[in-house]
């Protein structure tokens, strides 16, 4: 179920999906986690569109999770060995307990020094890209946290867009953003943790940013949180007349999850979603 597509259209032939070329930031918080507009996303390109997606893991969320929630939003995920969803699960485990270097879609996050390396999960995505497929880096502020950094982050989401780029296909990164005031969308300059490394991803450009957070005021029975959409520079290819969707941050939407679904409306309507 595409429940953000009449709220959030992209500028392409589908309007659930960013267009081919280009890059969605995808920031959230603990308190208000960014899974949903996930969902939508897997849920479009595994249902209506039918495309591929490779899902790296970098939250350690598992396949189960997945499987869960995706099957009671209408889009159960390919089997096991299918072709169209790819699960990539890096691992931060030492090597002599942890996943072996030679399985391809666990790949180690450290070399056999123990210093931090993302060439081998580099290596193990980039021969299931495939034309319009939604490649998607999930939780880099993981990497953040266990030693990575901001520079090696965004140097490798670069290399990763590069790649993505050249096969005309979709990337989708994901962070924690707690970071940023609730009151205002402007950004703290100072370039530490967490802010550096979404500092550095909206430098790339090339696509829009989706900031997900709570409210201030805290969760409610009506509200669970806020999204707004931010276009970054315009993706290679992309026509003029054609643009992302801008939700200023002072006019966010709001929604509220449910059991089967996702409700989205305007702020300060309340109940009155539609």
């Amino acid at each position: 179920m595409t429940y953000l597509t009449p709220h959030l259209p992209f500028p392409s032939s589908s309007s659930s999906l960013p267009p081919s070329n280009s890059h969605l930031i995808i920031s959230d918080t603990v308190a208000s986690p960014s899974h949903f507009a996930l969902f939508h996303l897997v849920s479009s390109a595994l249902g209506k569109e039918k495309r591929k997606v490779i899902w790296v893991d970098f939250r350690g969320e598992g396949r189960a999770s997945w499987e869960a929630i995706l099957k009671k939003v209408g889009t159960p995920l390919p089997p096991l060995t299918s072709p169209q969803f790819i699960h990539i699960t890096p691992s931060s485990l030492p090597s002599f307990i942890g996943p072996s270097s030679s399985l391809k879609n666990a790949p180690r996050l450290f070399d056999d020094n123990d210093r931090p390396s993302l060439k081998t999960t580099y290596n193990s995505i980039l021969p299931h890209i495939s034309e319009n497929s939604l490649v998607i880096l999930d939780g880099l502020t993981e990497l953040n946290w266990i030693g990575f950094s901001s520079l090696e982050i965004s140097k490798f989401v670069r290399a990763v867009f590069s790649k993505v780029k050249s096969i005309k296909a979709i990337l989708v990164s994901t962070l924690h953003a707690d970071h940023l005031p609730l009151s205002s969308s402007i950004i703290p300059q100072t370039e530490q943790g967490d802010d550096e490394i979404l500092q550095r991803l909206l430098r790339i450009g090339q696509g829009c940013w989706w900031r997900v957070s709570h409210l201030a005021s805290g969760r409610s029975a009506d509200v669970m949180g806020e999204i707004s959409s931010h276009p970054l520079s315009k993706p290679i290819g992309l026509d003029e007349s054609e643009k992302f969707p801008h939700i200023p941050r002072s006019n966010p939407l709001q929604y509220r999850l449910e059991p089967n679904t996702v409700r989205v409306f305007a702020k300060g309507t309340g109940r009155g979603f539609l």
